[in-house]
């Protein structure tokens, strides 16, 4: 088969038959990945208590940012910004300021991982206004640890719908930097979860990291300064599926993480949206197994664990996705 055959019959393939057809199941991922240079400590709390993580501990952390837009009249500037939160943190680069809008994890010197309804409310118009942050702890400093990398392309799964649908399906994204991201003793890579590797169990305990809430109730939160963890159970898909937890607004592509009152340490908090839900499956190695897509509205609500896009259902569509950037860029 020719190659101008090939591209054309990729061009009609759906991600999972592209995949079959060219048989690449496993391309070049960092055989070195999910190894952090520290472990995170034991006294972790929810992130809205803002348990600080040990700075560059999670080394695959990213910071998606993207600039305010400055509207002018005659009289003061007014500034109209991407989060929900109007208390954000904001860095000035050239005649840009930009903000933190959600997070991310670096899976692959090409490839960031994260949610596609950050990208919502024509967001990806201009995907050049993105920028990939890493290597940071203080979200509102400029680090000599951290690196800044322009994006070049955004793939958003073909069938996220929201908001047009109740259910927050497929809740995933691949961004595409500019210049490959170079490992370094602060800028790493997370493994993805393996194929036919073993499964999450109920009650299993994983990591969640952003600079999500430190203060949080019934309003928006405010974006902690620091990078801050929190280790939570596996909630029992069963039990998520309740009408008093979440109901049919979850589907078994979704992981239920934390605890279901408010006795227990509550889960991520907003502003974690996009960042990872980090497991160790019997191994040293740090898997990205969860992407933090919904929870409940001011981040404390009894009954109402953070739900994220569970990464092992979209294996495929992440291989598949990288086959047809190969092939068409």
């Amino acid at each position: 088969m020719n190659f101008l055959a090939l591209l054309l019959l990729l061009a009609v393939l759906s991600p999972a038959d592209a995949v079959a057809f060219t048989g690449h199941q496993t391309l070049d991922w960092p055989q070195d990945c999910g190894v952090a240079p520290f472990y995170p400590s034991s006294s972790a709390e929810r992130i809205i208590q803002g348990s600080e993580a040990r700075p560059h501990s999670w080394p695959w952390q990213v910071s998606m940012q993207h600039p305010r837009k400055i509207v002018s009249y005659a009289g003061p500037i007014v500034w109209w910004h991407l989060l929900s939160s109007p208390r954000c943190q904001a860095w000035v680069q050239g005649s840009q300021r930009f903000v933190h809008v959600c997070g991310g994890t670096l899976i692959h010197p090409s490839w960031v991982l994260t949610a596609a309804h950050c990208f919502s409310g024509g967001k990806m118009d201009n995907v050049a206004n993105w920028r990939i942050v890493l290597g940071k702890h203080w979200l509102n400093q400029t680090e000599a640890t951290q690196r800044v990398h322009r994006v070049k392309r955004i793939y958003r799964h073909e069938h996220f719908h929201y908001p047009h649908l109740d259910q927050l399906n497929n809740d995933i994204v691949l961004v595409r930097p500019v210049h490959d991201i170079p490992s370094s003793p602060y800028v790493h890579y997370a493994c993805l979860p393996t194929s036919g590797g073993p499964a999450l169990k109920p009650g299993q305990l994983c990591w969640v990291t952003g600079w999500g809430g430190t203060q949080g109730g019934e309003e928006n939160s405010t974006l902690s300064n620091v990078l801050n963890q929190a280790q939570l159970p596996i909630m029992d898909f069963t039990t998520c599926q309740q009408e008093k937890v979440w109901g049919d607004k979850v589907s078994p592509t979704m992981l239920c993480v934390g605890f279901r009152d408010l006795q227990g340490t509550p889960a991520a908090c907003q502003g974690d949206s996009g960042g990872p839900l980090l497991c160790q499956m019997g191994k040293n190695e740090w898997e990205v197994h969860g992407i933090a897509s919904f929870g409940p509205i001011g981040c404390r609500a009894e009954n109402k664990p953070s739900v994220f896009t569970r990464t092992a259902s979209y294996r495929s569509w992440i291989e598949a996705t990288r086959i047809r950037d190969f092939f068409f860029y």
